[in-house]
């Protein structure tokens, strides 16, 4: 397999590019797994719906981008569910804490998700 390294990648239209540094799609409940993922070497499950998220290669700042998403509360069908950052990011992990956000006239509650997703760029 080739390696292509650059410095800057752009569009023709001279637009910059931004591609994600990092990404994982992981099982939130029972025992914690990682689907799939790019430059993530571990999930921590550390309590209910908390996770740290340990990268492979650090970014090189701690001031990066994330996007969140989650999906499937046990128990709590009528619920959206949500993903939020609980502490500051470091540059080689970031802790996540997910949930309900209180729909169907319910408070907001720490739970386990099915599926949790993340994406980093910086």
């Amino acid at each position: 397999m080739s390696i292509i390294k650059v410095d800057t990648i752009q569009t023709t239209g001279g637009a910059g590019l931004y591609p994600a540094r990092a990404w994982v799609n992981f099982n939130g409940t029972g025992t914690v797994a990682i689907r799939a993922d790019g430059n993530v070497s571990s999930i921590t499950d550390n309590t209910t719906g908390d996770y740290t998220v340990t990268l492979t290669t650090s970014m090189s700042g701690a001031n990066y981008a994330m996007v969140f998403g989650g999906i499937g509360i046990s128990g709590h069908s009528n619920a959206g569910a949500g993903v939020k950052i609980s502490t500051t990011p470091a540059t080689g992990s970031f802790v996540i804490t997910s949930g309900n956000n209180g729909g169907a006239g319910s408070v907001g509650q720490v739970k386990d998700l099915d599926i949790v997703s993340v994406v980093t760029t910086l």
